[in-house]
This record gives C-alpha cells, structure tokens and sequence, in this order.
C-alpha cells in the first residue's frame, strides 16, 4: 500500500469527517495546529453533489497549501462542495498557493 501525505493547514466542522473518507489511512497533528492526512493511492469517485449550497452554512471547512486533494472533499455523504483556489498564494505565507474547502453533507441515513 502506498501513502502520500497531504497538509492541512486548517479543519473545523464535523470531528469524525476525515474517519469517514475512503482514502484517508492515518492523521496525524503538527506543531502549528494543522494536520497531515495520510492518503492511500487511489481512483477517487465523488459522490453526486448538488449545484445549489443548501440555506445553512457548511459542515465542514477546510484549506491547505498547494494544489487541492479530490480525495478530501469526496465524502460519502457530500451534498455540496465549494472549492476557492489561489494559485498565485503569497511568496512568505503559501508560496506554493492554497485552497479553501467548503463541505455540506447530507443528514446520516
């Protein structure tokens, strides 16, 4: 099995989320407060989203330098993703970019 870490600047919303991913295999904490989100390599299927944000706020937030990881944001019980991305970033604070995640999820069966 082969893992690729992905950085996490930032997570609030729904605690058990990332427990619910399908490629998601270990998290582990850093020192400034962010995460890094052991993922097994893999084909990610999203699951089918809705175009309209539902009249509540988000779920769960989230954001991260670099490019963004389809395999964050394809939760099994997505309703609706917003995905805000800055490829230019900032030279000192996210050189690389960064991304901002919005996530609604539908109610548990």
């Amino acid at each position: 099995m082969s893992l690729r870490p992905v950085e996490l600047d930032g997570l609030s919303g729904e605690p058990t989320y990332l427990d619910d991913l399908a490629f998601v295999r270990h998290v582990t904490p850093t020192p400034d407060g962010g995460l890094v989100v052991w993922l097994e390599a893999g084909d990610v299927e999203e699951p089918p989203l809705e175009d309209e944000a539902p009249a509540r706020p988000a779920d769960v937030e989230l954001h991260g330098q670099g490019a963004p990881c389809a395999a964050l944001t394809a939760h099994p019980r997505a309703q609706h993703v917003e995905m805000f991305v800055d490829g230019l970033g900032d030279p000192h604070c996210a050189p690389r970019g960064w991304w901002h995640a919005r996530v609604w999820l539908r109610p548990a069966a």
